[in-house]
């Protein structure tokens, strides 16, 4: 479902059911627009060589670009999206819920009952409900004695919302 709030000022988008825009999770990606007013300006395919213990693989995903900022990106898995993924600068794409990458990261804690993960070793805390992982930056993150979250510092914002 793409929605369109026009205001004098700006479009926005809901990433919804999977889909943004004219990308839908679980489909084939298709032949996209060059350009969807508003949403983004340009797209391009990545391919991304990793290796870990489990030996090397490849992550291949598109980045769409608005004003020369990357704002999100769409994972491919078999040839069809697996997963989209909001970043810094998209805060006009909400969820159906309202929330978007910036939003206080506080807020979402107390808003939303959701199990926080949150280890020394990872860049972000991040919570999943639903189709929705929500991501906080770790050096944002309260914890306890336990290192156990127990929230976020006042100026932490929200900074990915993946659907998967």
């Amino acid at each position: 479902m793409m929605a369109f709030s026009q205001s004098s000022a700006a479009q926005s988008f809901t990433l919804a059911n999977g889909k943004l825009g004219p990308v839908q999770v679980g489909k084939a990606i298709g032949k996209l627009p060059p350009r969807v007013a508003g949403l983004y300006d340009k797209y391009s395919l990545k391919k991304e060589e990793h290796e870990d213990m489990d030996g090397a693989w490849t992550e291949e995903y598109y980045q769409f670009v608005k004003a020369g900022k990357t704002i999100f990106k769409v994972y491919l898995e078999e040839g069809k999206v697996s997963a989209i993924s909001l970043l810094p600068g998209s805060s006009f794409i909400k969820t159906p819920d309202g929330f978007y990458v910036g939003y206080p990261a506080q807020k979402l804690y107390q808003q939303k009952k959701m199990q926080w993960e949150y280890y020394l070793s990872e860049p972000e805390a991040f919570a999943t409900s639903g189709h929705y992982t929500y991501g906080v930056a770790a050096t944002d993150a309260k914890t306890n004695s336990m290192d156990k979250l127990i929230g976020f510092k006042p100026n932490a914002k929200v900074s990915i919302i993946t659907y998967r």
